[in-house]
Formats: structure tokens, sequence, C-alpha cells
């Protein structure tokens, strides 16, 4: 949905759809030469369709939805040209109680996915050695069952500002003017409180100013009451225009 609302005809925004992020996550890691042709000839005939993965230096970013332990986050795949390593960002809801086993799935799959793109396109020289893992400060939730609510949130206003940026960078401000004015979308910026985040200790900033447009605060993130009553209108809208069908 994301993609088609923001980039339908931009090959740099990639959202890895989820059975082929499950693939990358439960799929155990093997360096041999026969492991990653496997991984990646499983990976590229799940992607005939999205066809998200044939060519990973045109990507910039790209999305993946984690599960493992019983838990969802949001991992995501960022390459700038002006750095030497791709970076890994992850953002998850329940940081202070994160299972190790969870923390692994994202760090299995990262791996895994390097190791397509690496079969794909064999001038990426890359290995599990070669990236970046940063753990995002972020909203979080304060029950055990918003996790994948929380996942759409980030990858949400993390898109917004992506399309923002794009079309101020190549003065298409038509586009943001077009994002701005959907009727039917939440609004990117809530006062703090009216929130009801868990509250955490503040940690002094020291993030590149280069990277504050990856930094989701409170303030930023849509409330998840307001994100779960708007994906139900996304996902009836979606299915009611389905053969005529509101079923999923």
């Amino acid at each position: 949905y994301l993609k088609h609302k923001y980039f339908r005809d931009n090959k740099k925004y990639v959202y890895i759809p989820v059975n082929i992020a499950n693939l990358l996550t439960e799929r155990p890691i093997d360096s041999s030469t026969k492991g990653i042709a496997d991984m990646a000839g499983d990976a590229n005939a799940l992607d005939m369709k999205t066809q998200c993965l044939r060519k990973p230096r045109a990507i910039r970013v790209a999305f993946l939805p984690i599960f493992g332990d019983g838990h969802w986050s949001l991992l995501v795949y960022r390459n700038q040209r002006h750095r030497p390593l791709p970076e890994f960002l992850h953002f998850n809801s329940y940081l202070g109680s994160t299972r190790e086993n969870h923390t692994q799935c994202a760090r299995t799959a990262l791996i895994n996915l390097l190791y397509v793109f690496r079969h794909n396109d064999a001038s990426m020289a890359i290995s599990k050695e070669s990236y970046k893992l940063v753990v995002k400060n972020c909203p979080q939730q304060n029950n055990g069952n918003d996790c994948g609510v929380f996942v759409c949130i980030y990858a949400y206003v993390l898109s917004a500002r992506l399309a923002k940026e794009d079309s101020q960078s190549s003065g298409l401000h038509s586009l943001v003017k077009r994002i701005s004015a959907l009727s039917n979308s939440p609004p990117l910026s809530r006062l703090s409180d009216t929130l009801s985040f868990s509250s955490r200790a503040p940690q002094k900033d020291q993030t590149d100013p280069d990277d504050l447009a990856w930094k989701i605060k409170d303030k930023d993130a849509i409330h998840p009451d307001m994100m779960r009553e708007y994906l139900l209108k996304v996902i009836y809208s979606a299915t009611s225009s389905n053969s005529g069908s509101a079923s999923l």
C-alpha cells in the first residue's frame, strides 16, 4: 500500500513482502557458495511478482517486516553512496523487554539479505561483516499486542518523510501537495500529551544531522488507535474493490 501511495514508479524504495522477509528471517545463515545460492534462488522465486531484489544497487531504502519469537519489528536497509557500508536501522516497539531470540531474527534477516544482494549482483562486495546495525530509539508500545501496528506506524512516518524529501530535491512539489491532501490519511504530527506510549528516560541525542529524518519520536508518530482505524479502512477499501468482496 505504501509503495503504491508514495513510490509507485520509484525503484529506489522497496517494501520487501512478508513471505520473503520470513524466508530471510527463518533460514539459518549459511555462508557457503551452495548455501547462498540456495537462499538467493528461493528468495528470487518468491520475488517473481514484485521484482524487488533483482537490482540491489538501485535500492536506496528497503523495508523488512521482521517476525520472530512472537514479536514484530521493522528492519530498514539504508544504502547511501557517500557512506562506505550499508546500514540496517532496527525499529523495535518493545525495546525494554526485547527477547534475545527476536534480536537474532533481525540479524539473521539482514545477513541473508546481504547474501541475496551479492548473489544477484556479483559486483557488490558485501558480506555478513560489511554492514552497520543501528538500534533506533522510537515510540514504545505499552501493551503486549500492538507490535504489528507500531511496525505500520514506523513505515508510514518514514515513507512520508522520504516522499517529501524526494519531492523537494527533485522539484516535484505536486507530490507533497497530493500526499498532504489525502482525505483518509491520519496526521503525521501529534502532541506528545495525546499519546499513550510508555515513558522512558530521555537519552542524549548524538545523531548525525544527516540522520535526523530517521528519528521517530512520540510527537512524530500516529497514535496506535488512529493507525489501527486507518489500517482497517485501507484493508476494507482494498478488499471491497477486489471482485466486490470485502472479505480477507
